[in-house]
C-alpha cells in the first residue's frame, strides 16, 4: 500500500540515541483527541448502506513495535451488536497522529476485504507514541487505536482485564451492551496507576473477542486509566478454547519487539499458565481470585489489591526509563 504524503510525516521525527528507553508520556495518552474531519465519499459498495443504520463496532488493533521496524496495522469494521455484519469492499481512510503533531495527518485510502478488515503498512518509525484513526468516509464513523514504537528493554507491566481489573469475568457483558459499567476489582485503579506513575508502559492483554474492544476502551476511559496498548483476540474460538496459547504468543511477540515485561497480573488458570510458560517468572506473575497461585504464580489474597500495593508495589523501583 502506498502511503500518500508519508515523506512529510517522516520529516517531523528525528532519531535519538540514549542509554535508557523513553518512558510513556501519560499526559499524551490521557489527552482526548477528536476524530479527524473526513471528506465525504459515496459508498463504493452500495449494499453497505443497508447495514450502517446499525450500531458500529469498528476497532483498530493496537500495535507495539520495535523502533525502525516496518509493520502493519489492521482495522476491523462491522455493524450490529448481534449480527456483527462486516463492512465489505468499502473505502476507508487511515490517519496518523504522533506526539509532536498538532493534528491528524492523512496517510492513505484502503478497501476492506470480505471480513471487513483493512490493513495499513508503515515503514519503521522513531520511538514514541502514535495514534491511528481508521474511518468510513461514506457514513463518518471510525475508530482510534494506538501504536507504541519502543526501544530495547522498555519496561512494562501487563494486566488482564476480566476478573483481574474488573470484579468478575461476566461483567464484560454490561460494557458490551452499554447497559452498565463493570465494577472494578477493589484497588484495581490504584494498582495500575501506581505502575504508571513509576514510568511503566501499560499493556492490557485480554481474551475478550475483538468486538468488545469498543466497550473495553470506554471502560478504561471511565476508570480514568490511559490506554496505549489494548489487545483483544481475533475470534470466539481463540477466546474460548485457546486462551493460554493466544496470550503466550502475544507475550512472546511483545518481548521480541523490545518490551521488558517486569510484572503481569491475571486471575484465570489460563493467565497463570501463559505467564509461566512465556517465561515471566513466578515471582513476577501475580494471580488473584479463586485460582490465585495456580501454575506456581504468586497469589494475591483477600480478592483485593490494597495489601498487595502496600507490600509489593509501593516498594517497587521506578522504571528504568527517561522522560
Amino acid at each position: 500500500m502506498k502511503l500518500l504524503g508519508y515523506g512529510i510525516l517522516a520529516a517531523g521525527f528525528t532519531s535519538t540515541v540514549s542509554a535508557l528507553p523513553t518512558c510513556p508520556d501519560l499526559a499524551w495518552l490521557e489527552t482526548k483527541m477528536a476524530a479527524p474531519t473526513m471528506p465525504h465519499m459515496d459508498y463504493r459498495n452500495r449494499f453497505n448502506k443497508l447495514i450502517t443504520w446499525l450500531p458500529e463496532f469498528h476497532m483498530v488493533h493496537d500495535k507495539i513495535v520495535a523502533q525502525g521496524a516496518s509493520f502493519q496495522v489492521t482495522a476491523k469494521f462491522d455493524y450490529g451488536a448481534v449480527a456483527h455484519k462486516d463492512l465489505e469492499h468499502e473505502t476507508v481512510k487511515f490517519y496518523i497522529r504522533g506526539q509532536q503533531d498538532d493534528g491528524w495527518r492523512f496517510l492513505t485510502n484502503a478497501v476492506t476485504n470480505s471480513d471487513g478488515k483493512a490493513t495499513l503498512s508503515l515503514p519503521g518509525l522513531n520511538a514514541g507514541q502514535y495514534r491511528i484513526y481508521a474511518g468510513v468516509p461514506a457514513d463518518g464513523t471510525g475508530a482510534q487505536g494506538y501504536v507504541t514504537v519502543v526501544e530495547p528493554n522498555t519496561p512494562a507491566v501487563l494486566f488482564d482485564i476480566d476478573g483481574t481489573l474488573t470484579e468478575s469475568d461476566a461483567e464484560q457483558i454490561g460494557d458490551y451492551t452499554g447497559i452498565d459499567r463493570a465494577d472494578q476489582k477493589e484497588g484495581a485503579y490504584s494498582l495500575v496507576r501506581r505502575y504508571l506513575d513509576l514510568g511503566y508502559q501499560p499493556v492490557y492483554l485480554t481474551a475478550r473477542v475483538y468486538w468488545y474492544a469498543k466497550g473495553t476502551r470506554e471502560w478504561l476511559d471511565w476508570m480514568g486509566l490511559p490506554q496505549g496498548f489494548l489487545r483483544t483476540s481475533l475470534s470466539n474460538e481463540t477466546s474460548l478454547f485457546r486462551t493460554a496459547e493466544y496470550k503466550i504468543s502475544e507475550i512472546n511477540y511483545l518481548q521480541a519487539q523490545g518490551l521488558d515485561i517486569v510484572r503481569a497480573y491475571g486471575n484465570a488458570k489460563t493467565d497463570a499458565e501463559a505467564f509461566i510458560r512465556a517465561g515471566l517468572g513466578a515471582q513476577n506473575s501475580f494471580t488473584i481470585g479463586s485460582d490465585a497461585g495456580h501454575y506456581g504464580t504468586t497469589p494475591i489474597n483477600l480478592n483485593h489489591y490494597y495489601q498487595h500495593i502496600e507490600t509489593q508495589v509501593d516498594t517497587f523501583p521506578a522504571a528504568a526509563c527517561q522522560s
